[in-house]
């Protein structure tokens, strides 16, 4: 296979790993194949063999060979994991509301959450068990990309507000808008990506102005800078306009000198 180029340099790289670690003396698990090991490995039973045999192979990373040994530990402590088999079945699996407690509650004790994680999920679980409904996405980056579409709206802020996830504060400011930030931006990232554009920063201050974001003290001192810094563009020397010309655009410019 070598010699004939049939196999990816990875695949090859993990066959001579493979084949060191058995000439060194390591005994490979009772399987044939990748898919037929993935199985195999799956089973609780079989988790000690296979993490020992990967691990003498080097064919684990560091954090699977991490995450897998919280697995074995947790599993030898009496913990039962949910029944399902393989990351991508078990991340179907324990995005459902009827899973999800079980999940949650195996992932804390056997130590794949951070404490900010473990408070979040503790968070959920307690919202899960008033009855709400959670959004029907997996993963931060998943529930992110899924609660910024318009349609999902309610029901993601409904469960952000039972879980604690938002202040009343945050919560009232959400109702008024409507979820939306200025020019129509949802979700942290896409907003500050929206303001950071100069041309749409008189945009954003005039939505935080109007949303009662801005209390009227820091309105006032940002008004004032605002004026003065206008005055002192009036009487910029032209090197210094044609500098923030270049930086900002001369469309931002023309605004801010309005």
């Amino acid at each position: 296979a070598e010699e004939n180029n049939l196999l990816p340099n990875e695949e090859l790289r993990e066959f001579k790993q493979i084949q060191s670690a058995i000439k060194k003396g390591a005994t490979p698990p009772a399987c044939k194949n990748k898919k037929d090991c993935e199985t195999y490995c799956d089973e609780p039973s079989h988790m000690k063999e296979c993490i020992n045999f990967g691990k003498e192979a080097g064919i684990l990373t560091d954090k699977e060979l991490e995450e897998a040994e919280k697995m074995l530990k947790a599993i030898e402590r009496g913990l039962t994991p949910p029944p399902c088999r393989g990351r991508d079945a078990c991340e179907n699996y324990c995005r459902k509301p009827q899973n999800m407690e079980m999940c949650m509650n195996f992932a804390i004790e056997a130590g794949f959450m951070s404490d900010d994680e473990k408070e979040d999920a503790e968070k959920m679980l307690a919202a899960i068990k008033k009855g709400v409904t959670p959004p029907a996405c997996g993963g931060k980056n998943e529930c992110d990309a899924y609660c910024s579409l318009e349609e999902h709206f309610e029901e993601c802020f409904a469960f952000a507000e039972a879980a604690g996830f938002i202040t009343a504060e945050e919560a009232s400011m959400v109702r008024k808008t409507g979820g939306k930030g200025p020019g129509g931006c949802r979700g942290r990232e896409s907003c500050e990506a929206f303001c950071k554009n100069p041309n749409n920063q008189e945009t954003c201050f005039n939505f935080a102005k109007e949303n009662g974001m801005i209390s009227e003290e820091e309105l006032k001192k940002m008004e004032e800078g605002m004026s003065q810094f206008k005055e002192h563009l009036q009487n910029a020397p032209a090197e210094v306009l044609e500098c923030l010309k270049n930086k900002i655009g001369a469309e931002a410019l023309e605004k801010v000198k309005a």
